[in-house]
């Protein structure tokens, strides 16, 4: 059972994914600017979109992550209703010169997140595929009243990035459940 809902997150994560991947300002420079809005408290009220928008923005730029692939979280907001993407927020920061991300910025805006209630539902992996020492893939998994965040580094040549991506569980078994009628 427990691999079934791995391999559902797992999906789910790459289907949201899949669409919009090449769409960046790579070239931005500078950090996300902070947001000082302290966290909410924890455990109060439903977490509606905008909350759980909020968290993965602020958690993103208190963590030093530059905001600059905008049109990757259009891409979730923009998405049609019947899509599993709608029931989904992402971010996707971008290492430029000026502001290089690393393991270190991943795992500050993984702390972040649980200052914001959010709780990690199984080992963080990391991966060094290259034959050095980097590190070179960091996912960590998060949970919060029937919401998921996938926060995700990677490098790739020279670049790096992060992203963190939320879905609502139960609007993404939805959609995954309907007939396509198209």
């Amino acid at each position: 059972m427990r691999r079934t809902k791995w391999a559902a997150v797992a999906i789910a994560v790459v289907a949201l994914g899949t669409a919009g991947c090449g769409t960046s300002d790579a070239g931005t420079e500078g950090a996300a600017t902070p947001i000082s809005t302290p966290p909410r408290p924890k455990g109060t009220g439903p977490l509606t979109k905008d909350i759980v928008r909020s968290d993965v923005t602020t958690s993103a730029a208190e963590a030093g992550i530059p905001a600059n692939a905008p049109d990757w979280g259009s891409g979730y907001e923009d998405a049609p209703a019947d899509s599993s993407r709608s029931c989904a927020v992402s971010f996707k920061g971008f290492g430029t010169e000026a502001t290089p991300v690393d393991v270190d910025r991943h795992k500050a805006a993984v702390n972040e997140l649980r200052e914001r209630d959010w709780q990690e539902t199984r080992t963080e992996t990391e991966r060094n595929d290259r034959g050095d020492r980097a590190i070179h893939t960091r996912q960590t998994v998060l949970k919060q009243r029937g919401w998921t965040v996938v926060a995700t580094y990677q490098t790739f040549g020279e670049n790096s990035e992060i992203s963190l991506t939320a879905f609502e569980d139960a609007c993404v078994r939805a959609k995954d459940a309907a007939p396509d009628v198209r």
